[in-house]
């Protein structure tokens, strides 16, 4: 894997601290923050697509009213007496 150098500024206490878990994994500060960019990287690409499916699946399951269709009233949608419990059509 082809490499290229970065220079990063941190915060002197989060770099300690970071200084710290490293020591405590036993790698080094570059391994831990490619494995931070790793994680990042692939929990934003399975939220996108997550996201991806789940708007797929809203807009198949969402009616969709034709321009030439007019909403109901008030009346009519506040019509108790028209009122079906679910599961009894």
């Amino acid at each position: 894997m082809e490499t290229q150098n970065l220079t990063l500024r941190l915060p002197k206490t989060l770099l300690q601290r970071a200084k710290r878990l490293a020591s405590e994994r036993g790698i080094s500060i570059t391994k831990l923050v490619i494995e931070s960019l790793i994680q990042t990287i692939s929990n934003d690409e399975a939220y996108q697509q997550a996201r991806q499916r789940q708007q797929t699946l809203m807009e198949s399951a969402i009616p969709r009213r034709k321009p030439s269709e007019t909403l109901p009233s008030r009346e009519e949608v506040h019509d108790r007496n028209s009122y079906i419990p679910f599961g009894t059509r």
